[in-house]
C-alpha cells in the first residue's frame, strides 16, 4: 500500500470516533433541553397551583333580603266611638242595639206579630209593649237615678221581675201592633233627649257603678236579648 492511501485511511479512522462523540454530545443536548423544558413546565404548573390556592377567593354580590312587609293597623270596629265621651258612648250603644231590634222587628204583620213566640211565652207584639214599659219605668226615676238614688228595681230577684213585667203590660196590653211600634219610638225618643240633656261631667254619673249609669248600661244588653230571641223564631217559623 503506497504512503497516500495509508494517510488517508488513517485520516478517515481518525474522524469516525470524532463523529460519534459530536453525535452522543447533540444527542444529550437534546435530552437536556427535553429536561429543562419540563422541569419549567412542572415549576410552572406547581406555581399555577401554588397561586390559585393562596389566591383570595372572590367576594360575590349578596343580595340584600326585603324587609317584611307591614301590615296595616286593623281599624277599630266602629271608628266614630274612638276618643268618645261616657255619655256619647252611652248613647251610641243605646242606638246600636235599638236598630238590632228594628230589624229582628221589620216587616211584621198585625197577625204574625200577635202569635205567640212558643208555649207561655209573649208574642212579637207583646215584646215590644214590654221594651216600652222599660224605658218609661226610666224616665220614671231619671231625676232621682242622676241624684244617685238606686233604681226600684236594682235588687229584684227573678220573681220580683216577672211580678212587674207583668203589671206594666197589662196596662197597655190593649195595644194593637201599630199602636205598639209609636209608642215603642215615641218612648224611646223622649228617653233619648233626656238623656242628652245631661252634661257629660261629671263623668261619674255615667259610669255603670252609678245608679243613673247603671240604668242605662243595661238597656243596650237589653235591647239585643228580645231581639235575638225574635230573629231565632223568625227563622224557625220562615217569617
Amino acid at each position: 500500500m503506497s504512503p497516500a492511501k495509508k494517510s488517508a485511511r488513517g485520516a478517515t479512522k481518525s474522524a469516525r470516533p470524532r463523529a460519534g462523540k459530536a453525535a452522543k454530545a447533540a444527542r444529550a443536548g437534546k435530552a437536556a433541553a427535553s429536561a429543562a423544558r419540563k422541569a419549567g413546565g412542572a415549576r410552572k404548573a406547581g406555581g399555577a397551583r401554588t397561586s390559585a390556592a393562596t389566591a383570595k377567593p372572590r367576594l360575590g354580590l349578596v343580595k340584600r333580603a326585603k324587609p317584611p312587609a307591614r301590615r296595616a293597623a286593623t281599624p277599630p270596629a266602629f271608628p266614630q266611638t274612638a276618643g268618645a265621651s261616657s255619655k256619647n258612648l252611652v248613647l251610641f250603644r243605646l242606638v246600636k242595639a235599638r236598630a238590632q231590634l228594628l230589624a229582628a222587628i221589620q216587616g211584621l204583620v198585625p197577625g204574625a206579630a200577635g202569635q205567640p213566640l212558643g208555649v207561655g211565652k209573649w208574642s212579637p207584639r207583646e215584646v215590644v209593649l214590654h221594651l216600652c214599659c222599660r224605658d218609661r219605668a226610666r224616665l220614671r226615676e231619671f231625676e232621682a237615678a242622676l241624684r244617685g238614688v238606686p233604681v226600684s228595681w236594682q235588687e229584684y230577684t227573678e220573681e220580683e221581675y216577672a211580678t212587674v213585667n207583668a203589671r206594666d203590660l197589662a196596662a197597655v196590653s190593649h195595644l194593637a201592633w201599630d199602636e205598639a211600634l209609636r209608642l215603642l219610638h215615641s218612648t224611646r225618643e223622649s228617653l233619648t233627649e233626656a238623656i242628652e240633656g245631661v252634661p257629660e261631667e261629671p263623668a261619674e254619673v255615667w259610669a255603670p257603678e252609678h245608679p243613673f249609669g247603671w240604668m242605662l248600661h243595661g238597656l243596650p244588653a237589653h235591647d239585643q236579648h228580645h231581639a235575638e230571641i225574635l230573629k231565632k223564631w223568625r227563622s224557625e217559623v220562615g217569617l
